[in-house]
């Protein structure tokens, strides 16, 4: 059928002036906003200019200008962050996973600069640098009342250049003078690692560049070794790299799986995550561990395994950040960490939490607890896995399993915050020869009593009950190990004693495949919620 040619340019016609129509009014609209941009910088700009001129005392312009910028993110969430050179040069770092240094983790324990511990193939390390030592000046220049920050601003700087060391050791009455030639230390983000039989445990503290690098070449380590399960630890890590997140998925996600998506104000911002890998990593079950304090990439990650079934999400609710910030260099060496999406897992969860903290309407309950009369204000949204498993939307991922874990006593408390344990090791290897088959003894027990009493630590005799001896004898091996070992040296020699660990090698002990993990887990969540009821 012919068009009437009329009707064609009518039609063309109508189009061009609905689009230049739609242009002025974008023009206008963008105008006004120019305009009250303008208006509001230069109400801004009054106001500075006055206080500048005319406070009572004068005013430091620089520290007056961040804090207006970060009073004003302060209105948006608590993602939005200014951030100084030396916070963004510090991103980086965490993104990229090496800077110029010596290799050593420091921090301040009784009033003095310390080193907790050197990290392996380090100059540090190479030089005999320990755990405990107390860095006294740097330069020349006495490091009392210093902070870590800055600490860290003097030891740090580009490779092949030096920096000049004192150090005090518990032990020796003369202080040690090093002149360290920093290197390009790599910060690993997959940090432990242990066989405990044929379940292979790893340990992913952050994501960055190459987490999903470091990640598969541990698997194909295990794998080689006849590894039957996974356990892949997650607590603790505050998330990094949404890239990373993707990356780390598609070794357990095949081709063309949505692992998240984004969703913004900006049209760019409106993506999806989907997995590239033709090979994963599928042959055993997988068992992700978080907490609390597990978030942002960490919870991508959970999240989409726990949406396609392919692992069983085990500990308690992660934290709940949902959003995704890009970063922003601004003049001067500084950067504006922004919110600008919100991501969702592929079922379609938002986990973001109210930014106000955690939000205790948000509370999952069962069945039987609601006819046992415990109320909510709010049921968290349902949703459905790939095998219409439920798990639920807003407030962080909640765990296939929940695991209570025991909370600290107050005796347990007062030694961790200040450090005990620590202080108690790095005095205890000064004078004592340890190796690996190290154990906290009662006569070890009764030494840390004693260094107690001369540090006027107060615990009473009837505080010295099991629960807290068992642990204080934990906490010093724990210490010890550190001491000598290093942080992977500590982690390792507790790992026999971490409750969900033990659990959830119980439950490989009981099962073979995920499907039965989900039915061992149902039945674990009955327990714990007939317990509940009796209470």
């Amino acid at each position: 059928m012919r068009l009437n040619r009329k009707f064609i340019v009518g039609i063309v016609l109508i189009f061009t002036v609905s689009a230049a129509a739609f242009f002025v009014w974008a023009q206008d609209q963008r105008k006004q906003r120019n305009s009250n941009i303008l208006e509001d910088l230069t109400r801004f700009g009054e106001v500075y200019e006055k206080v500048v001129d005319y406070y009572v005392t004068e005013v430091e312009t620089e520290e007056l200008i961040e804090a207006a910028i970060r009073g004003m993110l302060k209105e948006l969430d608590p993602h939005s962050v200014y951030l100084t050179r030396h916070q963004w040069e510090n991103l980086m770092i965490d993104t990229e996973g090496e800077f110029g240094g010596l290799g050593i983790t420091i921090s301040i324990r009784d009033d003095f600069l310390t080193v907790i511990s050197p990290i392996e193939d380090t100059p540090a390390y190479r030089l005999g640098i320990q755990g405990g030592d107390r860095i006294v000046e740097i330069e020349r220049a006495s490091t009392v009342g210093w902070s870590s920050e800055q600490a860290v601003s003097k030891l740090r700087g580009p490779a092949g250049t030096q920096v000049d060391i004192t150090i005090c050791r518990e032990g020796l009455e003369d202080s040690l003078y090093f002149t360290v030639t920093r290197e390009i230390i790599k910060v690993p983000s997959v940090p432990y690692w242990e066989m405990i039989g044929d379940v292979g445990y790893i340990r992913v503290s952050r994501f960055a560049k190459n987490t999903a690098k470091e990640l598969e070449e541990v698997m194909r380590d295990f794998e080689r070794r006849g590894m039957h399960g996974m356990i892949l630890d997650l607590r603790s890590n505050p998330g990094g790299l949404l890239d990373a997140a993707r990356e780390v998925s598609e070794l357990f996600l095949g081709r063309d799986t949505l692992i998240v998506y984004t969703e913004s104000r900006i049209p760019n911002g409106n993506k999806k995550y989907q997995s590239k890998s033709y090979k994963t990593h599928d042959g055993y079950p997988v068992v992700v561990l978080v907490n609390g304090a597990s978030a942002s990439a960490s919870e991508i990650v959970a999240g989409a395994l726990q949406d396609w079934d392919m692992a069983a999400i085990v500990g308690q609710t992660s934290f709940g950040k949902g959003s995704v910030q890009t970063v922003f260099q601004i003049s001067g060496g500084s950067a504006l960490k922004l919110t600008t999406m919100k991501y969702f897992t592929p079922s379609g969860r938002s986990i973001h939490r109210d930014e106000n903290g955690r939000d205790e309407s948000l509370t999952v309950i069962s069945p039987d607890e609601e006819a046992a009369g415990v109320s909510v204000e709010e049921p968290r949204e349902e949703y459905r896995t790939a095998a219409g498993r439920t798990v639920y939307g807003g407030g962080g991922i909640a765990p296939d399993w929940e695991i209570e874990l025991p909370k600290f006593t107050e005796v347990q408390r007062r030694l961790e915050l200040r450090g005990i344990f620590f202080s108690f090791a790095v005095h205890y290897t000064a004078y004592h020869d340890v190796d690996e088959s190290f154990e906290a003894t009662d006569e070890v027990f009764e030494e840390f009593l004693s260094f107690l009493d001369d540090r006027k630590v107060e615990v009473t005799v009837e505080e010295w009950d099991e629960e807290n001896v068992d642990y204080a004898k934990m906490g010093i091996k724990r210490e010890v190990f550190r001491k000598m070992f290093g942080a992977k040296g500590a982690f390792i020699a507790t790992l026999s004693q971490d409750e969900e660990i033990s659990q959830v090698i119980e439950m490989f002990d009981r099962t073979s495949t995920l499907e039965e993990m989900f039915e061992y887990i149902k039945d674990q969540r009955k327990v714990a919620e007939a317990a509940r009821v009796e209470q």
